[in-house]
């Protein structure tokens, strides 16, 4: 029996109780975005996790190509000023969907129109996802440099990949990779065209949101076996040797969720997310949404991983108090396959 395609998920995060007392949290994000790596060296070419730590595979030129794209696309489903401007450098990173990973959108709609104007970033700190988000935020800088003459300083940009084994940062200017706002500094929005608006956006790592792990180096004609032998036990229960299982990655998902709801808790928030957008992996992208949606594992089994470089998108229904999905996932066309 088909799933629904528009699925509406009982929202966990409405009411909270606080010294014994009930209230409604104020501050739902109006879109809740997930998006998957662009391609990555390991994507084109498994050889590389024989000798290249995973956290540490890159993303390839089209991975990047990828990145920009749906930056692109992301700015497309935002509630901006200037639409035309949108579609203006949605021309300049176009990419075919076969290339793109483009998924099929379902009845989206902004149901609140306000204008977007803070954005949350949730990145798995992989190298992989930090440089698609790089690629995302090239794009947002572009748009708010070109709408609002707010200007990127290069010493003060997100850099995606941080010293490792370094726990002192040799000054200010340069952050942990895991921790950025664009509107911390004053020298940045002094040419602000007035009138206009310009999307701000924070970054936070968590480790939470990462791959699968699938062991420490991988020997590519043992994966093969191992594939095999998934293929035949069940995606989600099963276990890679020295790694996890989905169900394993289905743990991590419960606790973000409850840190994300937390958040919507607060009830005098000083740093409000109009967006939340998580850059993550496709297994982990696909478990998100079986927590969330409260789907059973035989639906997860059903749905093949999602593309490199596609966005899912979550639309709050303030009408009926939920997150309706509004993208249309791949599934098996064979469920014996």
């Amino acid at each position: 029996m088909e799933r629904e395609t528009s699925p509406i998920a009982d929202d966990e995060s409405s009411i909270y109780m606080e010294n014994g007392s009930f209230w409604e949290r104020t501050h739902k994000p109006r879109l809740i975005i997930l998006i998957r790596h662009g391609e990555s060296e390991s994507n084109k070419d498994k050889k590389i996790n024989e000798n290249v730590p995973n956290q540490l595979v890159a993303l390839t030129q089209k991975g990047w190509d990828q990145a920009h794209h749906v930056g692109t696309e992301l700015l497309k489903v935002l509630n901006v000023e200037n639409q035309e401007l949108v579609n203006d450098i949605s021309k300049k990173y176009n990419m075919c969907d076969a290339d793109s990973g483009k998924l099929p959108m379902l009845d989206y709609r902004p149901i609140n129109t306000n204008i977007d104007k803070n954005i949350v970033f949730y990145t798995s700190p992989y190298r992989r996802t930090r440089e698609t988000l790089k690629g995302v935020l090239n794009v947002i800088d572009e748009y708010n440099l070109r709408n609002a003459n707010v200007a990127t300083c290069p010493d003060y940009e997100y850099k995606p990949n941080g010293r490792q084994k370094s726990a002192v940062w040799p000054s200010p200017n340069h952050r942990p990779s895991g921790e950025y706002e664009n509107d911390k500094s004053t020298h940045r929005i002094s040419n602000k065209i007035p009138g206009r608006t310009y999307l701000k956006y924070r970054v936070k790592d968590d480790p939470r949101i990462r791959e699968q792990d699938f062991g420490n180096y991988q020997d590519v004609n043992d994966m093969q076996d191992v594939l095999k032998k998934r293929a035949a036990y069940g995606h989600f229960f099963f276990r890679f040797p020295q790694g996890e299982s989905a169900a394993d990655v289905y743990d991590r998902v419960a606790s973000f969720q409850e840190t994300m709801f937390r958040h919507f808790h607060e009830r005098h928030s000083n740093k409000p997310r109009d967006v939340v957008v998580l850059v993550t992996h496709g297994i982990y992208a696909r478990v998100f949404l079986m927590k969330w949606f409260r789907w059973t594992y035989e639906e997860f089994e059903s749905f093949t991983n999602v593309p490199n470089g596609c966005m899912i998108l979550m639309e709050y229904d303030e009408g009926l108090r939920k997150y309706v999905l509004r993208t249309q996932l791949p599934k098996w066309n064979n469920l014996e396959e």
